[in-house]
């Protein structure tokens, strides 16, 4: 019975998978072909803020291709040579593509800069054509996603950088219609500083929780002091010496707890405990829990590590 009920779950569970992976893909495809058409268009027109739009929808694709990295790789199970899973792959491909965008976004900016000195000659009507296009297309992507972005914290995101898309391609919209009626090339610089703007701000954040969480920071989403409560109320526990949380990706913990636990404590029980607790309340799929008696903890903190000299660390076992 148990069986049939894990294997209807784990059914369950694919078919969402399927489903997600069907409709990232689709919105990730009509991405790219909103950028292609917004990219044609910025040349057709000689409009930046298409360009900067265009930019705009890049960070939007390398969202879509994080988030189905994000989706493969969660359901890759661990093994000993990554005993924490695939997890990380998504911040490193987080992490690329901040830097990538960062610079996306710096060039639009100091390409608008120069634009504000010496005005180009922009051609609404092809700008107002391609942007509109643009914006029917993001429109069926975002209602795509609308479908699934509950199913998951990174489709989510990518969700919302859809819904922000959506707006810089409407400003561009708003951007052509106002140059088209009163001839005031300025829109078109304006338009791309507040998208350049916007594009190196969202991914300078994007940059900083990436190299957060590969530097193993304490992570700020975690409800660090809720946690701590619940393991002081965990019976038999005196102390907590050490806990370290870390954040593998978006919406996945890992805790390592140093507890003191009174003498006379069953020790099992204690560390069940405290798994029960962490997984099926916290959501934290890797638990390490060393339990120590009184006095101890001291003890062990005054132990000194060995420095390792690297240059003889390679030659020092051969495993045979």
């Amino acid at each position: 019975m148990n069986d049939h009920h894990s294997h209807h779950q784990e059914s369950l569970k694919l078919k969402k998978r399927s489903k997600l992976l069907l409709f990232l893909g689709l919105s990730g495809l009509l991405s790219i072909v909103i950028f292609f058409i917004e990219a044609i268009g910025s040349q057709e027109s000689g409009s930046l803020a298409l360009f900067a739009d265009a930019g705009h929808i890049a960070t939007d694709i390398f969202a879509h291709l994080i988030s189905l990295l994000a989706v493969y790789f969660s359901a890759k199970k661990a093994n000993d040579r990554f005993p924490f899973g695939y997890y990380r792959v998504e911040v490193i491909a987080a992490l690329f593509n901040s830097l990538l965008l960062v610079c996306i976004g710096f060039f639009i900016l100091y390409e608008a800069y120069v634009r504000m000195l010496h005005q180009v000659p922009v051609e609404p009507h092809s700008m107002l054509t391609y942007s509109l296009a643009g914006l029917v297309v993001n429109i069926i992507s975002a209602l795509l996603l609308s479908q699934v972005s509950q199913d998951s914290l990174n489709v989510k995101s990518t969700y919302y950088h859809v819904l922000s898309d959506l707006l810089g391609t409407v400003a561009v919209v708003i951007g052509a219609i106002i140059i088209q009626n009163t001839g005031y090339l300025l829109v078109d610089s304006i338009l791309s500083l507040c998208l350049g703007i916007f594009i190196v701000r969202s991914s300078y954040l994007l940059l900083k929780e990436s190299i957060q969480i590969l530097l193993e920071a304490s992570p700020k989403d975690f409800e660090r002091d809720h946690f701590l409560n619940h393991l002081r109320e965990t019976k038999h526990v005196i102390d907590i010496p050490s806990i370290k949380i870390r954040k593998l990706t978006s919406g996945v913990f890992t805790a390592e707890l140093q507890i003191v636990v009174e003498k006379d404590a069953d020790r099992d029980k204690v560390i069940l405990e405290i798994h029960k607790m962490a997984k099926t309340h916290f959501g934290i799929p890797y638990v390490f829990v060393e339990c120590i008696g009184d006095g101890l903890a001291e003890h062990l903190s005054q132990i000194l590590v060995k420095e390792l000299d690297l240059s003889h660390n390679h030659h020092g076992h051969h495993h045979h």
